[in-house]
């Protein structure tokens, strides 16, 4: 006779950590010339072409229309897709433990020094691409604020945040549209 597994044998089996993805475009100076094209494309827009009617399209629009996609597609090229998972229970417990806050910084209510915890959670967490703390440290140097925080905050959410069903506005447009367009 086979052996009968627990119900929570059978659950722990099932278990896998969140994961999260950040994309980040490591050609930020591309960021402004998105900015003028787009400014381009709409004062190109308000513009009647000249020699078309009234409501022709205007070829200076299209053109810029054009090297906005093509940068888009650059700036794609440049983007790093980072991807977390949320650690084991006992893995988080102790790499807080292992980043005390600065002695006097208890009284403010720190449980870990933020700037060391914050580089070993990325290090740690990250699985695509994978990272050491020393190099988590100098990615965090060379990105700027915003962007390192968005890996910061990837990180701690897979540990620290509920996962549920997600719901998708934009699958069901499509969906729902599909939908009409079938019938």
């Amino acid at each position: 006779m086979a052996a009968k597994t627990s119900a929570i044998a059978d659950i722990i089996g099932q278990v896998k950590r969140p994961e999260k993805t950040v994309p980040i475009c490591l050609a930020g100076d591309m960021q402004a010339e998105f900015e003028d094209l787009e400014r381009d494309l709409a004062i190109a827009r308000d513009k009647p072409a000249e020699g078309t009617l009234a409501g022709g399209s205007n070829p200076i629009a299209t053109t810029i229309a054009q090297k906005i996609v093509e940068l888009r597609e650059r700036m794609r090229e440049h983007t790093t897709v980072f991807r977390f998972r949320g650690l084991p229970r006992r893995a988080w417990s102790d790499l807080v433990a292992e980043c005390p806050p600065a002695e006097g910084a208890e009284e403010s209510g720190a449980d870990v020094d933020w700037e060391t915890f914050a580089v070993a959670l990325v290090a740690t967490c990250a699985v695509e691409p994978q990272m050491s703390v020393d190099e988590a440290g100098q990615l965090a140097e060379v990105l700027t604020q915003a962007q390192w925080d968005s890996l910061f905050t990837a990180a701690y959410s897979v540990n620290k945040r509920d996962v549920d069903v997600p719901f998708s506005y934009a699958a069901s447009a499509v969906l729902q549209s599909s939908k009409k367009n079938s019938r």
